[in-house]
């Protein structure tokens, strides 16, 4: 072609592209002297930003290629928000150090300034005497919020604002009137950061939860306890940790084109490839929005929602077998709830063709089923543990639950079938008195550090025990049934109990303020009248009045809830019966309304 080749001379040709690997970028320098990693990309989908993301342990897998529309980044001048600070509010919940693939850290992260005081006119010591209090006495009873043995109080407050805030008002002895302002300042941090600002932080769930457990005295009362409870779980969505994290190959799939997943898993060293689980304090957190859904469910006559395969998954992964501190308890407290569940989907209840109620032998026999599964969960426990009671108590809450369906039901022509729901009747009265002889021999002060899950429990109870010494039905005894369980008796001694925890908590609150030297705000009438044990002592009176009206067969005391028009005693089929209003739903299967 005549063409002669010359040596270039001119500089206007562009040179060879260079491809470098992502992990190669080298740091650039911001102005406030932090390194900014440059993200590495993966072609149309940026795994940084979101709950899940491949850490730099994972970055063997990473694609080569690069999106040349994308910005390259620049360092953000100081009156602009950072990158990290961005990225941090998409980022998935602290205490990752246990998985190898997070998302990766932009920036270092500033150290916080602690505090200098705790609020609400508390001194640290005061604040690090409620976090041990909260630690060592009240963590038993509701294991999902476990704190670290050395944790401060100033980096609780620090780290976790909203948790502080709830641990105080459950655990710091104050007067009513300063746990009621700190009530006022959570309800308006949990509306502000996490309904406004939507943020996403462990810590706002845990607080949550500490809040449900204990600061929410009308746990009785669907609209107030239920919109917390779903609030809750709706937030554990949010943050996910409701189900298992994706997998190295779903990662590959958002990261890279499908068609080129298989080809970046070639050469790649499969021991590399690690599953991805979420923290224990996350598992704990998903655990106890499930355990609280499920009460507020089993409460209210509502399906249940302790099922599927991650939350054993996560109850496997928590539990280990020398253990016996808070996950043990945290294991068997949702057994329990699910064994809960069990009864009221299995035991459904039949109908004749003219829509009356009987006992079956099939019924029966899923009672014996169910017992089974209770007696096995239940076996393990040993007397010396140091929460034996808490679990007995619970056994016998659950055989109540269990047997009282055979309280609603006609007596079966089958005698065979009659003489079984008898046993199941009776089997009920005794798991009840049980109940109550445990609750009643842990005294007052076991009152204060209980979740109102251990309250819930027993005014189901006393509703069962009730309804098993006035309901008529044929062949049970109601005279041998009233000398197994002095109802009337077992209140008084309850209401007691309820009152003397009023003076202790009272006398406590005032102790706490001389040895701190700090000045709390003094109760006043209405402060006391909503206090939730006046509140639980104010309403078994009623029950006892009550129950007592009704065994004389005279008209019920002056302004107690009314019974209704029906019949003083019970029937099976009465369906005007309301001896108390308590807010729950009733199970229409059981025929209670309380």
């Amino acid at each position: 072609m005549n063409i002669t080749c010359a040596p270039q001379t001119t500089k206007s040709l562009r040179r060879p592209r260079q491809v470098k690997p992502a992990s190669a970028v080298p740091a650039k320098r911001s102005q406030d002297d932090h390194f900014t990693m440059r993200q590495p990309n993966y072609g149309h989908v940026l795994i940084g930003v979101g709950p899940y993301g491949l850490s730099e342990k994972c970055t063997s897998i990473e694609s080569t290629r690069s999106s040349p529309s994308s910005p390259r980044r620049e360092s953000p001048p100081q009156n602009a928000p950072s990158t990290t600070a961005l990225v941090d509010s998409f980022r998935a919940p602290a205490d990752h150090s246990n998985s190898p693939c997070r998302p990766p850290q932009l920036a270092p992260a500033l150290p916080t300034k602690k505090p200098s005081q705790p609020g609400f006119g508390l001194t640290w010591s005061q604040a690090e005497q409620a976090i041990y209090d909260f630690r060592t006495k009240f963590t038993p009873f509701f294991p999902f919020v476990v704190l670290d043995p050395d944790v401060s109080a100033q980096s609780i407050l620090s780290k976790k604002p909203l948790l502080f805030r709830s641990i105080m008002l459950v655990a710091a002895q104050l007067t009513l009137a300063k746990q009621r302002e700190i009530t006022r300042s959570i309800l308006a941090y949990v509306g502000h950061r996490l309904l406004m600002l939507e943020e996403r932080d462990l810590g706002l769930l845990q607080g949550l939860l500490v809040f449900i457990a204990w600061g929410e005295p009308d746990f009785y009362w669907d609209q107030r306890i239920t919109s917390l409870t779903y609030l809750a779980m709706g937030y554990a969505h949010n943050l996910a940790i409701t189900r298992p994290p994706p997998t190295m190959q779903q990662k590959l799939i958002l990261a890279i084109h499908p068609k080129d997943v298989k080809e970046a898993l070639i050469g790649h060293s499969f021991n590399t490839v690690l599953e991805e689980s979420h923290t224990p304090e996350e598992q704990r957190a998903f655990l106890g929005c499930q355990y609280l859904l499920s009460m507020n469910s089993s409460q209210f006559g509502r399906d249940g929602v302790l099922k599927g395969d991650y939350v054993n998954r996560c109850l496997n992964s928590l539990v280990r077998p020398t253990d016996f501190g808070a996950d043990f308890i945290l294991e068997k407290m949702v057994r329990f709830q699910q064994i809960v569940e069990q009864i009221s989907e299995k035991l459904a209840v039949p109908c004749n063709v003219d829509g009356t109620r009987v006992f079956t032998i099939s019924m029966s026999n899923e009672m014996q089923s169910i017992r089974n599964q209770l007696d096995l969960l239940f076996a393990n426990m040993a007397r010396e543990h140091r929460q034996f009671v808490l679990f007995w108590a619970l056994h016998n809450y659950v055989l109540v639950r269990l047997y009282l369906p055979a309280s609603n039901l006609s007596r079966p022509t089958d005698e065979v079938a009659a003489h079984h729901q008898q046993q199941c009747m009776l089997y009920c009265l005794q798991a009840a008195r049980s109940f109550f002889a445990t609750v009643l021999s842990m005294g007052p002060e076991a009152f204060l550090y209980r979740s109102f899950t251990s309250f819930s429990d027993m005014l189901f109870v006393l509703v069962a025990a009730s309804r098993l010494l006035l309901v008529e039905i044929e062949g049970w005894d109601l005279h041998e049934a009233r000398q197994t369980l002095d109802l009337a008796a077992t209140l008084h001694d309850l209401i007691s109990n309820f009152k003397a925890v009023i003076k202790l908590r009272n006398q406590r609150a005032a102790e706490a303020a001389a040895t701190f030297g700090v000045s709390l705000t003094p109760d006043t009438s209405d402060d006391e009248k909503d206090d939730r044990f006046y509140r639980y002592a104010t309403k078994l009176e009623w029950i006892k009045n009550w129950f007592e009206a009704q065994l004389s067969g005279g008209p019920a005391a002056p302004g107690e809830p009314q019974a209704g028009n029906g019949p003083s005693n019970w029937a099976p089929e009465n369906q005007a019966w309301n001896p108390f209003m308590f807010g729950f739903l009733g199970d229409p299967n059981w025929n209670i309304e309380f």
